[in-house]
């Protein structure tokens, strides 16, 4: 009994994510009921003509295979429970995947909610302050370093300007004083006094 059920499951996967959720569901309170009250006649029996009986389970091949896995038969116009079927190990496999997610190509965008995660949001308002900041230390000190190129080649400017204004044509060679000995600093003092 127990792979008949698993193959009906198989066969529920077919089926688009909605149809599945409903179907499921609606077999699961199906079958709770019978186990909950499995003498009452009504829970037993169940008839075609129901709409919403057909539409959520029988009128799939995946909703069939599992009721008829956990002991449903036809008999004339209704679907009806055999006597000393039990319909636990149906109802474990149901409830245990009971959770059906939409396929993705089901999600329309109005359902598509994005629920924002407080700590990654904290983390990415972090994040984007801390590269403004970096950027700004960045414009900062590119400017700060156009100033000092300015003034460096300002400087360079100036030297060769200044240089070009000393130029010396005819440059004096330094001599030594007397007989090559060293200058004393009294002759360069005037010998007047003050």
């Amino acid at each position: 009994m127990a792979d008949s059920i698993a193959a009906a499951m198989v066969a529920m996967d077919l089926l688009a994510s909605k149809e599945r959720r409903q179907c499921i569901e609606t077999l699961i309170k199906i079958l709770k009921n019978v186990h909950q009250k499995p003498n009452e006649a009504k829970y037993r029996t169940l008839k075609l003509s129901n709409e919403r009986f057909c539409n959520d389970v029988w009128n799939h091949d995946g909703g069939q295979a599992v009721m008829e896995a956990a002991g449903w038969r036809i008999a004339g116009d209704t679907v009806q429970l055999l006597d000393g079927a039990d319909v636990s190990l149906a109802l474990e496999y149901l409830l245990a995947n009971r959770e059906v997610r939409p396929d993705e190509c089901e999600w329309v965008a109005e359902t598509k909610h994005v629920i924002p995660n407080a700590a990654k949001q904290h983390e990415e308002q972090l994040k984007e302050k801390a590269l403004k900041e970096k950027e700004k230390e960045m414009q900062r000190l590119k400017k700060d370093k156009a100033e000092r190129q300015a003034i460096a080649e300002r400087i360079r400017n100036e030297h060769r300007a200044d240089m070009e204004q000393r130029q010396i044509e005819n440059a004096s060679r330094a001599r030594p004083l007397g007989s090559g000995g060293i200058a004393k600093m009294s002759d360069f003092v005037s010998q007047g006094g003050g």
